[in-house]
């Protein structure tokens, strides 16, 4: 696993500024793939598009960053502070997320597959209540991810998982909203005590 300097990586990281500011006309998308960023500051930092494969993010301080569309496959977590971070289509598939702070990471399309660590939804049953957030309603029409409706601060009852296509049911209110998509367990969700 590569290691690389502070200044090093804030040079990556500016010419990955410029090329979101620039619609990828100047700079250059940063590549950070096997990397060693254990306990590194990435606060609130731009991060969409990264290739972070199989990168060590131990304990790093990922609070408010945007990993929107960021290859995340196999990397290191544990840990790490991910409070209100970004994960709109990132892929997790394989990652490790153990000890993870997770509260207000919007997760929304997201790949969980195989991801280690997650939160424990064994509590999740039908005739549960939860209280949800970063939830849509209307989330897929066909297989393609919209959203609409944005749900936050809601009390809801589960109602069934839908392990085929990978969603599950609610009500909330007067209405079902179907299709939810799963990782909602993991980040949108909280039990009602």
């Amino acid at each position: 696993m590569k290691k690389i300097s502070v200044k090093v990586l804030k040079e990556i990281l500016d010419l990955h500024k410029l090329w979101l500011d620039t619609d990828n006309k100047q700079g250059k998308c940063a590549f950070l793939a096997n990397v060693n960023l254990a306990n590194v500051n990435l606060a609130n930092v731009n991060l969409s598009f990264v290739n972070l494969e199989d990168t060590n993010l131990t304990g790093a301080n990922l609070s408010g960053a945007n990993l929107e569309d960021t290859n995340l496959t196999g990397a290191n977590l544990s840990g790490a502070d991910l409070y209100c971070a970004e994960f709109r289509g990132a892929n997790l598939s394989g990652a490790n997320l153990s000890g993870a702070n997770l509260s207000g990471a919007n997760l929304y399309c997201a790949y969980l597959n195989n991801a280690i660590g997650l939160p424990d939804i064994s509590w999740i049953e039908p005739g549960i209540l939860v209280q949800l957030n970063n939830v849509y309603d209307d989330i897929y029409v066909g297989k393609e991810c919209k959203q609409d409706n944005f749900i936050q601060d809601s009390i809801g009852m589960f109602i069934q998982n839908n392990p085929e296509d990978e969603t599950i049911d609610m009500l909330v209110g007067d209405r079902i909203i179907r299709n939810i998509p799963d990782w909602v367990k993991y980040s949108g969700m909280k039990k009602i005590v």
